[in-house]
């Protein structure tokens, strides 16, 4: 069992660690009252109808347990791009709140957050409600999303997405869990419609009390086109996502 921690280079976070426990989906473990974490993910982006895109977006985020359920996170956002041998970078601030009705030893738990991220050329802001059950080694939670995106100065893009996704975790040992991970994408510009995407992957997990190290890898197996799309030959092309996603984050308790 000593090898474990080296063979688990894993994904999310125990509740003694930090506050998120999947890469994609959130849970109704927040930061104790008082408690500083810092957290950082690179999260890169493959597979598009060209074969030069790569999309990497990373965090850098602070946060701060305000009260026993609820949290605040500040957090510096860049997301770095490259297609058709053109490269930008697009820094974003963001602002999230997030509160839950989540007890200790209480196995059910449902709770929402707000987010505000500011650019440039681009104001977004999100409103997401979950649900989490626990029960001994398993841990199952849902989520519901949507966003909304103001844009200015000649940006052009997807301005409206909703998100739904679906995990499950199970706990090998106290330290190291494995789980699924399901979601599906849709989005919308100008009220367009751009299609639907259905992602898919394994989690890995390693926590330790004061941090946690972790892994999601994603594939899409499912699409829905928007209909001047259909016709073309890739099955799963889609305007607003990619074939392939890997989520690399570490977090670390800072205060207590």
């Amino acid at each position: 069992m000593r090898l474990l921690p080296l063979l688990v280079v894993s994904f999310a976070v125990s509740a003694a660690a930090a506050p998120r426990e999947f890469p994609l989906t959130w849970t109704s473990a927040t930061a104790a009252a008082g408690e500083d974490q810092i957290e950082a993910w690179v999260t890169p982006r493959l597979g598009r109808a060209d074969d030069k895109f790569l999309l990497v977006d990373t965090r850098l985020a602070w946060t701060h347990g305000v009260t026993r359920t609820v949290e605040s996170q500040l957090s510096l956002d860049l997301d770095f791009m490259r297609q058709n041998y053109q490269e930008s970078l697009d820094p974003k601030v963001s602002s999230l709140w997030r509160w839950t009705t989540w007890r200790k030893g209480t196995p059910f738990a449902v709770g929402g957050l707000g987010r505000v991220s500011l650019a440039r050329d681009l104001l977004e802001v999100e409103a997401r409600l979950f649900a989490d059950w626990r029960l001994d080694r398993f841990l199952i939670a849902l989520n519901v999303s949507g966003s909304r995106a103001l844009l200015w100065s000649d940006r052009t893009g997807v301005d409206t997405r909703l998100e739904e996704s679906l995990a499950l975790k199970f706990a090998i040992s106290a330290n190291a869990a494995f789980g699924l991970e399901l979601r599906a994408k849709s989005a919308w510009q100008q009220r367009e419609y751009q299609g639907t995407a259905l992602v898919a992957g394994p989690v890995l997990t390693w926590t330790h009390p004061l941090f946690w190290v972790s892994l999601g890898g994603y594939a899409q197996i499912a699409a829905d086109k928007a209909a001047a799309d259909k016709a073309l030959p890739e099955v799963q092309e889609l305007r607003d996502n990619e074939r392939f996603m890997l989520r690399i984050a570490i977090g670390a308790v800072t205060q207590r």
